[in-house]
């Protein structure tokens, strides 16, 4: 059921960073239908009507763990955050990992694990809703190529949210779905965190519709918007422009989930 938005405020700061270009030497990805489902560090190609899904690359990085994945519509690689060593990292469509930038833990925290780009090219990542970070990855060579060029926090309303997606004809936004409810009780909460605002609203509310978070999640430009439940590996359709969620299909369990696809690929 759609309610009124529920607004916060968030705190700011802007930050520069020098990093070296990091040009791509692998081949992109193909803007297709898929979803791309990284756990732990082996990254999978999911389809999100059925729930199949193949493994592209058993070992995506050197590090242990990587997460915060999103799709980059201005050149087609995957770009993630590979933990605990803070690398930001370009997946090509063969699952090989090409290290872009590394940061310190002032500038992003221990880790990350919701990521996702917006249309101009921009990267946001951060730690559950909590935290964010904008990375620009418009333009290869540029100054401020790999660089966090703004962060900050906000106020997730004592909820969180395990990844987010941008879905262009929704608006400004990233979208996630959280457990729980905005006060307290059982229930899973349909969220938007604004980049313009850097607030955080509770768009919808619904029940319990399967057990833990949900730690992927995948956009389509329709507004619809596909969520991988961590421990039963339901995957589930929620309309952000209004409507009633529904199961789609059954992927992979795992404990440690994140995804991404190219929202333009409109899943024929």
């Amino acid at each position: 059921m759609i309610g009124p938005p529920t607004t916060v405020t968030a705190t700011t700061t802007v930050t520069a960073t020098v990093t070296p270009t990091c040009e791509p030497t692998t081949p992109p990805l193909q803007c297709d239908e898929y979803g791309y489902l990284i756990q732990y560090n082996s990254l999978y190609r999911v389809d999100l009507q059925t729930g199949a899904y193949e493994e592209v690359a058993s070992a995506v990085s050197d590090a242990n763990n990587v997460n915060a994945i999103g799709y980059n519509p201005l050149d087609d690689y995957l770009y993630g955050i590979a933990n605990p060593a803070r690398q930001l990292i370009r997946v090509s469509s063969r699952g090989e990992a090409t290290v872009v930038s590394t940061f310190t833990q002032a500038q992003m925290g221990a880790s990350a694990y919701v990521g996702d780009f917006d249309s101009e090219g921009y990267f946001w990542f951060g730690s559950g809703g909590s935290t964010w970070h904008q990375v620009d990855l418009r333009t290869p060579g540029s100054p401020t190529y790999g660089t966090i060029v703004a962060r900050g926090t906000a106020d997730v309303l004592g909820l969180g949210v395990a990844d987010w997606v941008h879905i262009p004809v929704a608006g400004p936004y990233m979208w996630g779905v959280a457990t729980g409810l905005v006060g307290g009780g059982s229930g899973t909460t349909l969220m938007r965190f604004g980049l313009e605002t850097r607030r955080w609203e509770a768009v919808a509310r619904y029940p319990v519709l399967a057990p833990g978070g949900f730690g992927a999640v995948y956009g389509i430009n329709n507004g619809t918007l596909y969520a991988s439940n961590n421990a039963v590996g339901e995957i589930w359709a929620f309309n952000v422009l209004g409507g009633d969620p529904y199961l789609a299909s059954n992927g992979p369990v795992s404990s440690s989930n994140d995804g991404a696809r190219c929202v333009l690929n409109m899943l024929d």
